[in-house]
């Protein structure tokens, strides 16, 4: 009889290397709860440092620290450092990851192009998971995926999809407000 057990990392070493990396992310997303986005920051690029050079950039659980970094460098205001983070989270959650998650980076990168007025962006990157597979863009939504059909756009813009008229008032008032007002 085979063992049912099934090893996520080819070492103990690498095991124990990613395992310190993940409590160094919620050490950092705590410091982000609390404001300190500098903190944050460097718990994160050091869980980032672990996490590549125990199991490489192509790994879904580097692609956790990418994607987290990527959310703190959006609230930092730090755009083009989102972006380069969120773009290399999504290529590897589109490929190895769970379909949530992929469609969690794909929203996020969506909010960097809205941050940039790029609402054609923003939309088309929203809509690019192969699936069709949707998160709502209101951040504080239950995590849950959708299928595109499932959702309605933003009348002002298109660019942004929300699950129901609460989660888009919620994200209106929050954060979409601002960028609507861009569109062309």
């Amino acid at each position: 009889m085979s063992d049912p057990t099934i090893h996520l990392h080819s070492n103990p070493a690498s095991g124990m290397a990613v395992s310190q990396a993940a409590i160094i992310n919620n050490q950092a997303l705590s410091l982000s709860n609390q404001g300190d986005y500098a903190g944050a920051e460097n718990l994160h690029l050091q869980a980032l440092h672990l996490k590549l050079n125990a199991v490489g950039e192509n790994n879904p659980t580097t692609a956790i620290t990418r994607n987290a970094l990527g959310e703190l460098y959006l609230k930092m205001g730090k755009i083009t450092d989102a972006e380069e983070q969120l773009k290399k989270a999504v290529s590897v959650r589109m490929e190895n990851g769970p379909a949530y998650d992929a469609a969690v980076s794909v929203e996020n990168l969506g909010q960097v192009h809205e941050v940039k007025g790029d609402l054609e962006e923003a939309r088309r990157v929203r809509l690019s998971h192969p699936a069709d597979i949707m998160v709502c863009g209101n951040y504080n939504c239950p995590g849950e995926t959708f299928d595109r059909s499932q959702l309605s756009a933003c009348s002002g813009c298109q660019s942004a999809f929300y699950c129901g008229r609460t989660c888009q008032a919620k994200d209106w008032r929050a954060r979409h407000k601002t960028f609507c007002k861009k569109r062309t």
